[in-house]
């Protein structure tokens, strides 16, 4: 029987947010719950909250964290509204915090969802079905130019113009339903059965579920929340699966780590920045030769790691 999703670098994530006891710990991207299994394991006493908006995943996770009881509890929404609910529990602080971006195993795996081209499925790519619109509605209704953005933004996609321009003509006719739908579309611009279109199918279907489910939207904005609900000595750690999202993650961390903004010669600080943290990882880390071999997925990953200081200039 399959895993519904393998933690990926699951000791390095634990080592760095480093649990101590009586501390409270956030998986942002709780899925199957494994890397929330992986702290609590390692150190007794520790309270977790788990956020994800994927029903799927919070049922599996509820099964995999029972045994922990009152210590764990799992919110079912986006971690766009980390500060919000954990301020409804009347949590200020936060002793530790892991992002782990993009799509589980267990949503790439299921056909029901839309997220992979490799099988036909209705073009959903919804992280929560109860909310938003699918894939299939963007492809429907948005005009040319925007797919052509979200191609190329989103998927960094070469051919975006050309792939948006046949899906607005093929539309026409016959409205996009299904995974292989969308498929066919790209392999008819770029070419069947080639590397190339392999990686064409990849980013588009990436973009779309950027877009879907406002990924990159959302992200910074919870980054910086995160940082500012750590206590003193707290630790951030993200794990990012493509270079938007790591582009992102490298930019929040550095700005909190600069601090003050001022010219060396000013007498007083009047950008009223300062110094939020201290990198733990000066470049992404990579998943072990060893852990990609057992979980390809794993390849993509890189980690980033950063510890809260007292907020000096």
């Amino acid at each position: 029987m399959r895993a519904y999703h393998t933690p990926v670098m699951l000791a390095e994530c634990v080592e760095y947010l480093r649990p101590r006891p009586g501390g409270v710990y956030v998986d942002a991207t709780l899925g199957g719950g494994g890397h929330a299994l992986g702290l609590l394991r390692k150190q007794g006493g520790i309270r977790v909250y788990g956020f994800d908006q994927d029903p799927e995943a919070l049922a599996e996770a509820s099964q995999k964290l029972a045994e922990y009881g009152d210590q764990v509890e799992l919110i079912g929404t986006n971690f766009s509204r980390l500060r919000t609910e954990l301020a409804l529990r009347k949590q200020k602080s936060i002793d530790g915090i892991l992002f782990d971006l993009g799509v589980s195993s267990h949503q790439l795996d299921e056909d029901a969802r839309g997220f992979s081209f490799d099988q036909d499925a209705p073009l959903d790519m919804r992280m929560d079905r109860g909310q938003g619109h699918t894939a299939a509605e963007a492809v429907n209704t948005l005009s040319q130019a925007e797919l052509r953005k979200i191609f190329r933004e989103y998927g960094e996609e070469l051919n975006a113009g050309r792939i948006a321009a046949r899906i607005v003509r093929e539309r026409a006719d016959k409205a996009f339903e299904t995974t292989a739908d969308l498929a066919r579309v790209i392999e008819a611009v770029v070419g069947k059965g080639s590397r190339e279109s392999l990686k064409s199918k990849a980013r588009i279907f990436q973009s779309l579920r950027i877009h879907v489910n406002r990924e990159l939207e959302v992200l910074a904005p919870a980054l910086r929340d995160a940082i500012n609900l750590l206590s003193a000595g707290g630790r951030i750690v993200v794990m990012s699966y493509h270079s938007l999202e790591d582009r992102i993650v490298k930019t929040v961390f550095k700005q909190a780590a600069d601090g003050c903004v001022c010219p060396p010669g000013a007498m007083h600080c009047v950008c009223g920045r300062h110094k939020q943290l201290a990198l733990l990882t000066k470049k992404p880390q990579n998943a072990s030769a060893a852990e990609v071999s057992d979980n390809v997925r794993s390849r993509a990953a890189k980690l980033r790691a950063a510890e809260k200081t007292m907020g000096e200039r």
